[in-house]
């Protein structure tokens, strides 16, 4: 009975939102999507660049090199699972993808804040919503929010012990690789480490479903692994992703600093080399981390905010499980100062500093690890954390 009036409750919200003539732009990051989609129910193969501007040139009655199409640089079942929108107009398919956006994000919400008194819960949905990321998220109608869901489900699964919730888990953080890779390996790693039947059920359950998802894949493009591949090649190649003059990444950063001619080319070495030194840093000091699901699950998301060359200011909606996890412990009012300074701090410099100021969610997020590696010596000294009561057998 919850489960259908949770469904009910989705479908009439998608449906107004629909219906309200809200005032989306519709050719910004969500036509990548759209176009794929749109190619899809036409017959050209998801990866098909070429085939996805001739039609797009034909439906516009231009040439073909008047047209301006992204190659499609997701896994093929992003494509898939969002089929359906083609097959309405665009500027319906835009309001329906922000409404989805919204329900993605509500349930990320309510899954971190299991477990919290009912009036928390309704107070800690506000400033998530404000949050920067996710206000520029919602208006562009980008494509990480099925990465935050993936990890808020993932923290509830394992919380409650639910394989079936750890595999949808996984499939998620699959759909944008770049944030949720890492993500997905540390909960792989968990699970193994682990060694008990739920663990084993849930690796078992996330591996059929990978298969299954790999599968499905052959239905967007009859070579999709090869042609992925050459997809991601070609969207490097796209005007401003080989300097990435708008990323928020401090491994771009650096490689600025060091050489500005070069910028991106040094980021990915500066990036594993970024990863390496945390992962030395989290092995000599704190590394019964590993043992603790809820705690390794958010080291995760704050090092692929860190180490990540590519990474724009809306990747950040993935700060609001560290957010929620440091708050749900129980914090000292000096705790809650400092990750309340840690949410405005982006605020004050993009209002000081426009543009460049995008890099100060690089220091909020440095303190939230600072925060996390402090709380983490508590799991050093006792076999079980008062947030996280997952312990090994």
């Amino acid at each position: 009975m919850k489960t259908a009036l949770v469904v009910l409750f989705s479908l009439t919200f998608l449906i107004l939102i629909a219906l309200l003539p809200l005032p989306l732009p519709p050719y910004q990051d969500f036509q990548v999507i759209y176009h794929a989609d749109l190619g899809l129910l036409r017959g050209i193969p998801v990866y098909d660049h070429a085939g996805q501007v001739n039609m797009i040139a034909g439906l516009a009655n231009v040439a073909p090199d008047q047209v301006y199409v992204l190659p499609f640089p997701y896994p093929p079942w992003y494509a898939l699972a969002t089929l359906w929108l083609a097959l309405l107009p665009i500027t319906t398919a835009v309001r329906l993808w922000f409404g989805l956006n919204l329900l993605m994000l509500f349930a990320s919400i309510w899954l971190l804040t299991d477990g919290w008194q009912p009036y928390k819960r309704l107070i800690f949905f506000l400033p998530s919503f404000l949050f920067l990321p996710v206000l520029g998220t919602l208006l562009v109608g980008q494509y990480v929010f099925p990465v935050l869901l993936g990890a808020a489900l993932w923290v509830y699964a394992v919380d409650k012990e639910k394989p079936g919730g750890i595999a949808l888990a996984c499939a998620l953080l699959t759909f944008k690789p770049h944030l949720g890779a890492l993500i997905l390996l540390a909960g792989l790693v968990y699970l193994v480490v682990r060694r008990d039947a739920f663990g084993n059920r849930a690796l078992v359950y996330t591996l059929i479903t990978g298969v299954l998802l790999s599968a499905l894949g052959f239905i967007a493009d009859p070579a999709w692994p090869l042609n992925y591949f050459h997809s991601l090649l070609a969207f490097g190649q796209v005007h401003g992703v080989p300097t990435c003059d708008q990323c928020t990444s401090l491994p771009v950063v650096i490689a600025r600093l060091v050489n500005v001619q070069t910028g991106f080319a040094l980021a990915p070495f500066l990036g594993l080399g970024i990863f390496i030194g945390l992962m030395l840093w989290w092995g000599v000091t704190r590394r019964s981390v590993v043992q603790y699901p809820i705690s390794l699950l958010t080291l995760s998301v704050l090092m692929v905010l860190l180490i990540n060359p590519y990474l724009l200011n809306y990747d950040f909606v993935l700060l609001l499980l560290p957010f929620s996890v440091l708050i749900k412990k129980g914090c000292t009012r000096l705790e809650i100062l400092v990750i309340g300074l840690a949410y405005v701090l982006p605020v004050i410099a993009i209002g000081i500093f426009g543009r460049p100021g995008n890099s100060a969610f690089l220091v909020s997020t440095f303190i939230l690890l600072l925060m996390l590696h402090r709380d983490a010596s508590q799991l050093d000294v006792q076999h079980s954390a008062a947030y996280n009561p997952t312990t090994m057998e």
